[in-house]
């Protein structure tokens, strides 16, 4: 199995995650990933008649597994979270984002796999989004563990994360996540070796590098490992300095 892009800090592979994972041979003490939400409509019955809520599979700026029933979801996180609970350190800590509506999948598929659910924490944004009612402005990340979770490194955070979402009109990915807000979780939490299954436009393993942390990173679209091998490759400083 050969790395898309691998310098000394970083490991990226192109390929779908169920069938990379296997392969790996380490041990990773940190998870921070964002899967598709497969939220596209509010019922599976409608997921195909909802119009601009459905994210589309035919919409170039989308990505694949995105439109999938809650079943499907189910069974396809919960492959993949058994995979990663073998390469996982004890006591190592795992970040899913997810939307409100999957968020209880999550939570059972976590717990289903044999992982300790340990919070909810919010990723709350300083702009809503489009909406007739209430209008969305925060995301959730699913906190869990690989048994007892080892101590924080920075005892000081608290559960609400507030940071501005990327501007629409300059991200490089649909559901792309600010630099600032996964800095603050690598920094807050402890783990050497990063794994991102879903690494998309390469953000995790991008703030790994930065931080001095170790990642591997796993993208099934070859057009967003480009994207995520130009960013690693930057000159990045060292923490600290």
């Amino acid at each position: 199995m050969t790395p898309y892009y691998q310098d000394k800090w970083v490991t990226i592979y192109h390929g779908d995650c169920r069938e990379i994972l296997p392969q790996l041979d380490v041990k990773v003490d940190l998870v921070l990933t964002d899967p598709p939400y497969s939220s596209g409509a509010r019922n599976d019955s409608h997921r195909q008649v909802r119009g601009a809520m459905l994210r589309s599979l035919e919409k170039e700026d989308w990505f694949s597994h995105d439109a999938m029933t809650t079943w499907g979801f189910s069974w396809f996180l919960r492959s993949i979270l058994a995979e990663i609970k073998i390469k996982m350190t004890q006591g190592g800590h795992l970040y899913i984002f997810t939307d409100w509506r999957m968020t209880p999948t999550v939570y059972g598929m976590l717990e289903a796999t044999g992982y300790r659910v340990n919070h909810c924490l919010v990723w709350a944004k300083t702009h809503y989004g489009m909406g007739t009612y209430w209008r969305n402005q925060h995301e959730n990340i699913v906190f869990a563990s690989n048994g007892q979770p080892l101590q924080m490194l920075d005892r000081g955070m608290g559960s609400v994360l507030t940071f501005a979402g990327v501007n629409p009109t300059a991200r490089i990915h649909a559901t792309e996540k600010p630099i600032e807000l996964i800095e603050a979780i690598v920094t807050a939490v402890p783990g050497n070796l990063i794994l991102d299954p879903f690494l998309g436009s390469g953000t995790t393993c991008y703030c790994a590098k930065k931080l001095n942390r170790y990642s591997i990173g796993i993208e099934i679209e070859e057009r967003y490992c480009e994207i995520a091998a130009k960013r690693c490759m930057q000159e990045v400083m060292e923490l600290g300095i």
